[in-house]
């Protein structure tokens, strides 16, 4: 990383540790705490983690971290979910299972340029040596295949897959919050060489992306908890803008 960008990044990282945390991860914190025991325990997701850690580039800002942030609080959000509608506990650890897998593999094919519709094929390939059913393969590449923002996507064969393709879906947006200006931006920022000016000159255009996030939320908790998460991404957007146009904004 360059050091403007380092610079940038580094401060990013202070502005946002200042600004208050989403009600989410307070809310929620055994359901995180389960998900996270079972990112690190389960041989499944081990399995896969170790698989496509030489795949998946932090140079879009989409790597291994944000894939296992997804994974973890996608897990999250379907043991929410789940227990909501009455699920079997034996059920629900097994969506949640997948779920994780879901969020380690729906960027792996970032670089394309339909990444979701390509994730899920390559997913659905990867996934063809797992000890997993033939309808949780679909689940898995369903809700891959739904994950990008802004798309119609398409329904689910069975209502529990649904509420996996949905939760990835949240878990992905989530990301468009903190994640976004602490992470992801700077890492993407590097990869194009964007310059401290060319970064101020897109930076309207990006924060009204994230705010359009807000709306499209699809799972019950994902809309009652995600506009806050995207709220405080904005809050944070709109500092780090200011600092940028202060330090840069007659370069």
């Amino acid at each position: 990383m360059n050091a403007n960008t380092h610079k940038l990044r580094t401060q990013a990282v202070r502005i946002a540790a200042r600004h208050r945390r989403p009600s989410f991860y307070s809310q929620f914190q055994a359901q995180l705490a389960s998900a996270l025991s079972l990112h690190h325990s389960n041989p499944l997701v081990k399995r896969l983690r170790d698989l496509i850690r030489p795949k998946l580039s932090e140079d879009l800002g989409h790597g291994l971290h944000h894939s296992t942030r997804v994974s973890i609080e996608s897990a999250a959000l379907i043991l929410v979910e789940a227990e909501a509608h009455q699920f079997h506990q034996e059920h629900i650890q097994r969506l949640m299972v997948l779920g994780e897998l879901a969020g380690l593999l729906h960027d792996i094919c970032r670089g394309a340029e339909n990444h979701a519709a390509e994730g899920a094929l390559e997913a659905a390939r990867t996934l063809m040596s797992f000890p997993l059913r033939a309808e949780e393969i679909q689940c898995i590449c369903c809700a891959i295949g739904n994950h990008e923002a802004f798309a119609q996507p398409a329904p689910c064969r069975v209502p529990w897959a649904q509420i996996v393709s949905d939760c990835l879906y949240d878990a992905d947006k989530f990301r468009w919050g903190l994640d976004n200006f602490t992470h992801m931006l700077w890492h993407m920022a590097d990869s194009q060489n964007l310059t401290p000016t060319e970064l101020i000159a897109r930076f309207p255009w990006g924060m009204t992306g994230i705010a359009r996030i807000r709306e499209t939320f699809r799972s019950a908790t994902g809309r009652q908890y995600g506009p806050e998460i995207i709220d405080v991404g904005i809050e944070i957007g709109k500092e780090i803008y200011q600092y940028m146009v202060q330090v840069y904004g007659n370069d």
